[in-house]
């Protein structure tokens, strides 16, 4: 009896090793999958956040230019206007500079 006692103890032994080497393979591979599952999180964070990022800055850059034409354009808009009301003036200016030349000056 000692001796089945003995072999089902070994043969007990054996199947409660067998039972951990399957469970570290198994918790093994279930950390393998976690990590790589991890990663692909991880990967996909920075893909998401990227296009966030890139999108905000065409965002960014179409209400800039927007902007710019119409600063643009408002500058232009007071340069005429500016010009339009100085223009009737020219004439004034130009007959006052020609007397005052010719009347230093000579004929």
């Amino acid at each position: 009896m000692a001796e089945t006692m003995a072999d089902e103890i070994r043969a007990k032994e054996a199947a409660a090793g067998e039972i951990i080497a399957t469970a570290k393979a198994e918790g093994a591979r279930m950390i393998a999958s976690a990590r790589t599952a991890g990663e692909q999180a991880v990967k996909e964070a920075k893909q998401k956040s990227h296009r966030s990022f890139r999108d905000q800055v065409k965002d960014a850059e179409r209400e800039a230019e927007a902007l710019a034409v119409k600063t643009v354009e408002a500058g232009r808009e007071e340069t005429e206007r500016f010009y339009a009301g100085k223009k009737p003036k020219t004439a004034e200016v130009a007959d006052w500079l020609l007397k005052e030349v010719m009347s230093t000056y000579g004929n």
